[in-house]
């Protein structure tokens, strides 16, 4: 009886034994499998942050070399700006200076005479250099005074090749027939007024108007 009894004492010791091992055996897997779970997904976010890392380099890099070459175009158009308007200013300034010396050139081998005093004309100026400006015209011509016609538009050459004033710079006050048929007269002067001249021409066969005298009126 009281073998019996022990024998079942000793056979639960054993089977609380071997559930006691299994429940530890148990626990220690679920603490191994939990420390892989977590530390595992951390070791990942770290591993792909830090594969990350080089394409955000790479990008700013990237974005480094492309601003640089923005700077580099902005310079570039700044200095082409730059050369630009000073060209355009060295051409305003050779043109006007072209302007300056072609009037002056228009008298250089000229004879001036007096006017008579108290008449409209101050001088009078006879220049035998001058020579027909051409044409674009076949023969017989006849003389069109339509502003805008070519005959018009040639008129206006010689008058500013005579006076030396550029066409973009002369008022027009009157222009027109002066007596004969090959014969014309024009009144100008500059915009600013500063003075008047009429100028005479004449038509030249196959070679267009040519200036004969110029006066310069009071």
């Amino acid at each position: 009886m009281n073998n019996s009894r022990y024998e079942k004492r000793d056979k639960r010791r054993k089977t609380n034994v071997v559930l006691n091992t299994l429940i530890g055996l148990v626990f220690v897997l679920i603490l191994v499998i939990g420390s892989q779970l977590i530390f595992g997904d951390s070791g990942a976010e770290k591993t792909a942050k830090y594969n990350e890392q080089p394409d955000i380099k790479l990008a700013s890099e990237e974005n480094k070399a492309e601003q640089d070459d923005s700077n580099e175009k902005t310079a570039e158009n700044d200095d082409k700006s730059e050369d630009k308007d000073l060209n355009e200013d060295e051409g305003i300034e050779e043109e006007a200076k072209e302007d300056e010396e072609t009037e002056e050139d228009s008298f250089e081998q000229a004879t001036i005479t007096e006017g008579e005093p108290g008449s409209e004309i101050a001088e009078t100026i006879e220049n035998p250099a001058w020579s027909p400006i051409g044409t674009s015209q076949t023969e017989p011509h006849s003389a069109n005074y339509t502003k805008g016609s070519q005959d018009w538009n040639e008129m206006t050459k010689a008058l500013s090749y005579a006076t030396g004033i550029p066409e973009s710079d002369m008022i027009i006050w009157f222009l027109g027939n002066n007596g004969g048929p090959n014969d014309a007269a024009g009144t100008i002067s500059p915009k600013d007024k500063s003075v008047k001249y009429k100028v005479y021409i004449t038509w030249v066969e196959n070679n267009g108007w040519k200036p004969t005298k110029i006066e310069k009126l009071n």
